[in-house]
């Protein structure tokens, strides 16, 4: 898996990806968004808290069809720990060039009015990204969706992003 990561180019990959989800069959993708991270070192947790190495961490962000489970972009970076909103427009932008989108959910972290306006209003497709603060009050939060999101919204759909979470526990074990 190693040596065939390294060998194939990126866009190939993306092609060989999005194929798969041409040949299931289905007219619009239901996208959840989720990421991760690896430790890129073999060294113990002991060994590194006590040699106080610098920690080096991949992030792999993933943009799912939760549907019927499949990957359908990637986004892989080398970075210390931080936000994971710098992968959120590449992800469904990629995934909007496949197919298009009807629904898109993703957790907490990428709350934010820019996300909803991308969805919502240049992909035209429904965004559930509930609010990231459950108790500050409606008139708090700019934006309309996001103030949408503080009103509601529907916890069946937004449900389905555990089967993003499946995917990504898989690809860790």
């Amino acid at each position: 898996m190693q040596k065939f990561t390294d060998r194939i180019n990126n866009s190939l990959l993306e092609k060989i990806i999005s194929s798969f989800i041409v040949i299931s069959g289905t007219k619009h993708i239901f996208v959840g968004i989720d990421s991760t991270g690896f430790k890129i070192t073999h060294a113990s947790q002991y060994y590194t808290e006590r040699t106080e190495l610098r920690r080096k961490y991949v992030k792999l962000s993933i943009g799912a069809d939760v549907l019927q489970q499949i990957i359908c972009t990637i986004k892989i970076r080398r970075a210390p720990p931080r936000h994971d909103n710098i992968d959120f427009k590449p992800i469904i932008t990629r995934a909007s060039n496949i197919l298009p989108l009807s629904v898109v959910t993703a957790d907490k972290g990428y709350d934010s009015e820019d996300y909803h306006l991308l969805v919502r209003d240049y992909l035209n497709a429904f965004s559930i990204i509930p609010a990231r603060y459950e108790r500050v009050p409606i008139w708090r939060p700019h934006g309309r969706y996001r103030k949408k999101m503080k009103r509601g919204y529907p916890k069946l759909l937004y449900n389905q992003r555990n089967k993003d979470e499946t995917s990504v526990s898989v690809i860790k074990r």
